[in-house]
């Protein structure tokens, strides 16, 4: 019963490892809401799409704090680094 459950928690610990490495990768992915194309059609026109501002990219749910806590990481090393120093 045990084994099951560590089994468990590594491989979810696993896919969590393979998102954060995918979100600092390739933080943004086509943009749901427009497919990719910037713009909507409306009825008379086309718009620019409001979530991506017309780039066609978004931000992975996640992404922004997966990189502000790996700026937070490498300004602490530094930090360190220079103080010892």
């Amino acid at each position: 019963m045990l084994v099951m459950v560590v089994e468990r928690v590594l491989f979810v610990l696993a896919v969590a490892l393979g998102y954060v490495l995918l979100c600092i990768a390739k933080p943004k992915h086509r943009c749901g809401r427009c497919s990719g194309n910037g713009s909507r059609a409306g009825k008379r026109s086309r718009t620019a799409c409001g979530r991506c501002g017309a780039t066609g990219r978004s931000f992975r749910p996640g992404a922004r704090l997966v990189h502000a806590g790996l700026v937070l990481v490498v300004h602490t090393w530094r930090e360190r680094r220079a103080g010892d120093e």
